[in-house]
């Protein structure tokens, strides 16, 4: 069965639990494909190294932090399975539409609230992690078999 490619102004899709983090809203992160010697529809392929180049902010809640913070979330390193094994752009594999995964570093701490007289308490965690947690997603019309 063929793979879907991806392609410039595709999304990843970044929702749902990540580790004990769970994003308040879905968070779309736009690829922007490099493959410009292979254009589908008039728009370049996404090849490796194209999916951790976006980052966008998302709000999130984790465990007892109630109180919403702040993660930048980016698509981490393709995996084996979202990579073509027959087709390449100048040396380097396209971009399958496959989950990918996720990675949010803290930029503002959700808090966990204290009763007064006593400070809110921010999260500790550093980064959270989604190893399935982000969805290729583009309108049918745009996706193309390889």
């Amino acid at each position: 069965m063929s793979k879907q490619a991806l392609l410039s102004g595709d999304q990843i899709l970044c929702k749902g639990p990540m580790g004990k983090a769970i994003l308040l809203a879905p968070v779309p992160l736009p690829l922007a494909g490099s493959g410009q010697k292979l254009k589908v529809g008039g728009k370049p392929v996404a090849v490796e190294g194209d999916i951790a180049k976006s980052k966008l902010p998302g709000p999130y809640i984790a465990g007892p932090h109630a109180i919403p913070g702040v993660l930048l979330l980016q698509a981490d390193k393709e995996e084996a399975n979202q990579l073509s094994t027959k087709l390449k752009v100048r040396g380097k594999k396209v971009l399958l539409k496959e989950a990918a995964p996720i990675k949010g570093k803290l930029t503002a701490p959700a808090m966990k609230p204290n009763p007064p007289p006593a400070p809110p308490e921010p999260d500790s965690t550093s980064e959270y992690k989604a190893p399935k947690g982000g969805t290729p997603i583009a309108p049918p019309s745009k996706l193309k078999t390889v």
